[in-house]
């Protein structure tokens, strides 16, 4: 059983409960570093946890007002037992009440008429499932309807399902609706019927198993797959995705409050910029860290300066590792980043990215006042954008203490050197044309003597 438990091997890694579910994950979000690991790449059946898929895929394709009508195909194709709230064929509702009916009470036929609005048909959204999933970086995962009902061909894993939750949860809209312990309907023009439901869901407010600190929480169950439970939780700062199949009730509810935990008790955040030796990353080549020959002290490229990495809470930074991967695009400015591991095992990455704003080489022409409206202005600014990123909460450092600098110095000796190997070139070049051309006019005034010497001793025959 602990064998099965990656994360325990690692060496010097917080040890994690031992769970009774066939696999499972606890993933920090916004690091991808996973703190703990059980058969995290085992193909498993997902069940209605793959509602996350659907709704991720309605709301970032469709406004919440459009109207979801369902079909016959939509209704009928959900066996009597099977998770529904009702609704019939030709009844309309928008997307916003069919996005609640999905996520909060698990409504397979809701499932149904959302893919058939968002893809065209059924098989036209699966194929979108499947190509968001391969976007994401999911591969172990294949999808074949949109609400999780048995199909062999209907697979992920762990991991690949922490991967799709992180985009899911990363919308707040979607991460409230996964949280609400119950659902209410009104009757319309379309759809006639007024009532309210309660999730199934023991993690929400109000429930058996309430935590506290939830975002968001999906459940799903099928014979083949038993229970599963894809949840997001947020506690001083680090937000934690849990996955976990193939477990029986209730303690798929026990097995994720002890993950969660487990990850708040035993880890912490580390700012990479307020620990990072400054002279580590890039201090050779054509990179460097400090002031350039100039003397300005103006980085043209930075870490950034709210990434970080989660590390147990006993850990040191030294203790860490780091890789450097440059990036051969260039999106968004970012020309490299900056692998972190302990013990081999991730912890998390930084971008290194251009800051044309502190990209002058003189001194003189800089603001000086630039630095420090950043960072008197950099949280405030970080607020009004809205991000629901976590990590850009941090407290702005100095950006120029770990700033890398084109190295001129290196430059301008690269580019002398290069141009006295072509001016020796060239002169080398010209000696040997000269040499050339002086003993082919010898060899000429050679024959023009001779033939002189020649022509004379003629003459004298004939005189």
């Amino acid at each position: 059983m602990n064998e099965a438990v990656q994360t325990n091997l690692v060496e010097d890694w917080p040890q994690g409960p031992l769970i009774g579910a066939e696999g499972a994950i606890l993933m920090e979000a916004n690091t991808g570093a996973i703190l703990y690991a059980k058969n995290i790449d085992e193909k498993l059946y997902p069940a209605s946890t793959t509602k996350i898929m659907t709704g991720l895929l309605a709301y970032e394709n469709c406004k919440l007002d459009e109207d979801v009508v369902f079909s016959y195909e939509a209704v009928h194709s959900v066996a009597r037992g099977d998770s529904n709230i009702g609704m019939d064929a030709g009844e309309i509702i928008p997307m916003n009440k069919a996005l609640e009916g999905m996520m909060i009470l698990s409504a397979n036929e809701v499932a149904n008429a959302i893919a058939e609005h968002v893809g065209g048909s059924i098989e036209g959204f699966v194929e979108m499932m499947n190509a968001k999933a391969e976007e994401i970086g999911c591969t172990n995962t294949h999808f074949s309807n949109p609400n999780g009902l048995h199909d062999e061909n209907h697979y992920t894993t762990c991991r690949d399902l922490a991967m799709i939750a992180k985009y899911y949860f990363g919308y707040e809209y979607l991460a409230a609706l996964s949280r609400e312990p119950s659902c209410e309907f009104e009757a319309t023009d379309t759809q006639p019927d007024s009532f309210k439901l309660n999730t199934k869901n023991m993690l929400v407010k109000g429930k058996k198993y309430e935590y506290e600190y939830l975002v968001g929480s999906k459940t799903g169950y099928t014979s083949d797959a038993r229970q599963t439970l894809v949840s997001a939780a947020k506690k001083d700062g680090m937000e934690l995705i849990c996955v976990i199949m193939k477990e029986e009730s209730p303690y798929q509810y026990e097995d994720t409050v002890a993950l969660f935990n487990y990850g708040f008790e035993n880890f912490k955040k580390v700012n990479i910029t307020e620990n990072q030796d400054e002279t580590s990353v890039l201090s050779g080549g054509f990179f460097s860290v400090g002031q350039d020959i100039f003397g300005s002290n103006k980085s043209i490229l930075n870490i950034d300066p709210y990434a970080y990495v989660v590390l147990p809470k006993n850990a040191d930074f030294s203790e860490v590792e780091y890789r450097l991967h440059y990036n051969e695009n260039g999106g968004d400015g970012q020309v490299a980043k900056v692998e972190y591991s302990f013990h081999g095992n991730p912890v998390g990455v930084a971008n290194l990215t251009m800051n044309a704003e502190n990209a002058t080489l003189f001194e003189e022409f800089a603001d000086s006042s630039a630095d420090t409206q950043t960072e008197e202005t950099g949280s405030e600014a970080a607020s009004e954008t809205g991000s629901e990123n976590p990590s850009e909460n941090l407290p702005v450092t100095n950006r120029n203490k770990n700033g890398i600098f084109v190295n001129v110095k290196i430059i301008l000796i690269v580019i002398g050197s290069v141009a006295g190997l072509l001016v020796g070139f060239v002169i080398v070049r010209g000696v040997l044309k000269e040499y050339q051309f002086s003993k082919h006019r010898k060899e000429i005034m050679g024959r023009s003597r001779s033939r002189r010497k020649n022509r004379k001793k003629d003459d004298d025959y004939l005189d």
